[in-house]
């Protein structure tokens, strides 16, 4: 009977000391985003922003909190919504913390979205971010280089081409079949490879992309993923801030 007691005693003492650990033995994450565990560096790279000048990641992004996401202006849903919130935190920002962030708008759609293009939807839409794509898709080194950034933050992509009646007429229009940015699950996009490196597409296609946007550390790493579904702007701007405040702290 006394070693029942003893062992109740034993085990009850467990469970009160993991009840009311040290803040400090607590694993629970700093952020409301997804962590990226075990954290990727960004593998530097250069593509070209709005204006058509080569942009490098390395060089501008130095010492900074990069928020960065993947969009597609011909995206009619979450694409808008997701600009209009990096828009809106882009404006809650100090002085001090606007600074220390960069934003970052990448193409999954190169073949429509040329720099003449992004430059359009980034003046339309209000920003005054970096919006990356690049010059020709035609040149195989470009276009490796922007899927190397597709392939480094983990975007899902794959291509749709529109039935062959669907006609030249739909290539910069959204076709109606329903183009749209689906906003899926990595998990969901983990059996479809990504097969747009070097190919050629026809005028009529549809993007659909599983990503979100990544935040990453002032040394380079990815640290937090929003899906594009799941934001919530004021949640995501505090991780952005918790980022500063670390970067600052050091």
């Amino acid at each position: 009977m006394q070693r029942i007691v003893t062992a109740l005693f034993l085990t009850l003492s467990l469970l009160l000391s993991g009840c009311f650990a040290p803040e400090s033995f607590k694993t629970e994450s700093q952020f409301h985003g997804e962590d990226i565990s075990p954290v990727v560096a960004v593998d530097n790279f250069t593509l070209n922003n709005a204006t058509g000048d080569a942009w490098n990641f390395g060089q501008e992004t130095d010492n900074k909190v990069v928020v960065i996401a993947f969009l597609f202006t011909n995206c009619i849903d979450i694409c808008p919504i997701v600009t209009e919130n990096l828009r809106w935190m882009s404006s809650q920002l100090t002085e001090e913390e606007h600074n220390a962030t960069e934003f970052i708008t990448v193409t999954v759609d190169p073949w429509r979205d040329d720099p003449d293009t992004m430059l359009a939807w980034k003046e339309g839409r209000g920003t005054d971010w970096t919006h990356l794509s690049i010059n020709d898709v035609n040149n195989e080194t470009q276009l490796a280089a922007i899927t190397d950034v597709w392939v480094n933050f983990g975007v899902g992509l794959w291509i749709e081409e529109a039935p062959s009646d669907v006609g030249e007429n739909n290539s910069n229009n959204t076709n109606e079949s329903g183009e749209s940015d689906s906003g899926n699950s990595t998990e969901e996009s983990s059996d479809t490879n990504t097969t747009t490196s070097g190919r050629h597409h026809p005028d009529a296609y549809s993007v659909n992309h599983s990503t979100g946007t990544v935040l990453v550390d002032h040394t380079g790493l990815q640290q937090v993923w929003w899906g594009d579904n799941d934001w919530f702007p004021e949640l995501v701007l505090e991780d952005v801030q918790a980022l500063i405040e670390a970067r600052n702290a050091e």
